[in-house]
C-alpha cells in the first residue's frame, strides 16, 4: 500500500478496499473491553464506511467520523440509519489544520494515521492537538515493521510511533495485533497503541 497518493473515492468504487472488513475491530472491542475509557465523545480519524464510529455509537460514545472519501461517509451514513445510530459524518482531509473540531474524550485510527504521516504528519498531530484535551484517550493501529511481505499497510516501527506521539501524549502501552482484512480473516500484524494526552 506504498507509493503515491492514492484516489479514494476510486477505491471505495471500485472495492479495492482490504481494510474494510465491515466488522467491527477485534482489538477496539478489546480494548474497551480491558481500559477504563469512559463512553463520551469520540472522534474516528478515517472512520471509511463508518463499521466502527457505528460499533462506537452503539458501545454509547457520542460519535463524528472523518474521512477523506465522500464515497465511503455515503456508504458509511447509510449503514449508521440502518443501525439506528446518530453519527456526525464528515468530509475533512487530516493532512490539512482543522480549526473547527470540537475537543473529544476519545480518539481512534485504525489506519488512518500510517497514510497521512506519508504526506503532513506535522498537520496532523496538530489537529490533535487542537482536537483533545489533557487526559483524552487515543487509540492507534498501525501497520508494523515487524509483518513479512510488502502486502498490507504501510509499515512502521515501534521507535517511529513514539516519536510521532511522544511529545503530545502519554505511551501508555504498544503491543502488536492483527488486522482483520474482508472476509474477517486473519489480516496483517499491526501496532496497538494506547495513549493519553499530556497536560
Amino acid at each position: 500500500m506504498n507509493g503515491p497518493p492514492r484516489d479514494w473515492n476510486e477505491r471505495y468504487r471500485a472495492g479495492t478496499t482490504p481494510w474494510d472488513s465491515r466488522i467491527p475491530s477485534r482489538e477496539l472491542a478489546r480494548v474497551l473491553a480491558e481500559e477504563t475509557i469512559p463512553a463520551g465523545t469520540a472522534l474516528e480519524l478515517g472512520c471509511g464506511t463508518g463499521t466502527n464510529a457505528i460499533f462506537l455509537a452503539r458501545s454509547g460514545f457520542q460519535v463524528t467520523g472523518v474521512d477523506v472519501s465522500a464515497v465511503a461517509l455515503s456508504t458509511a451514513r447509510q449503514l449508521a440509519a440502518e443501525a439506528e445510530v446518530t453519527i456526525d459524518f464528515q468530509l475533512r482531509d487530516l493532512s490539512q489544520p482543522l480549526t473547527d473540531l470540537p475537543r473529544f474524550d476519545f480518539v481512534f485510527d485504525r489506519g488512518c494515521y500510517h497514510c497521512v504521516r506519508k504526506i503532513n504528519v506535522s498537520a496532523l498531530l496538530d489537529n490533535l492537538a487542537r482536537c483533545t484535551r489533557p487526559g483524552s484517550r487515543m487509540l492507534v493501529l498501525t501497520g508494523n515493521s515487524h509483518s513479512e511481505g510488502e502486502q498490507g499497510p504501510p509499515q512502521l516501527s515501534e521507535a517511529e510511533l513514539r516519536e510521532d506521539f511522544g511529545s503530545l501524549f502519554q505511551i501508555d502501552w504498544i503491543r502488536e495485533f492483527h488486522f482483520e482484512d474482508a472476509g474477517n480473516i486473519e489480516g496483517p500484524l499491526g501496532w496497538s497503541t494506547l495513549l493519553t494526552r499530556r497536560s
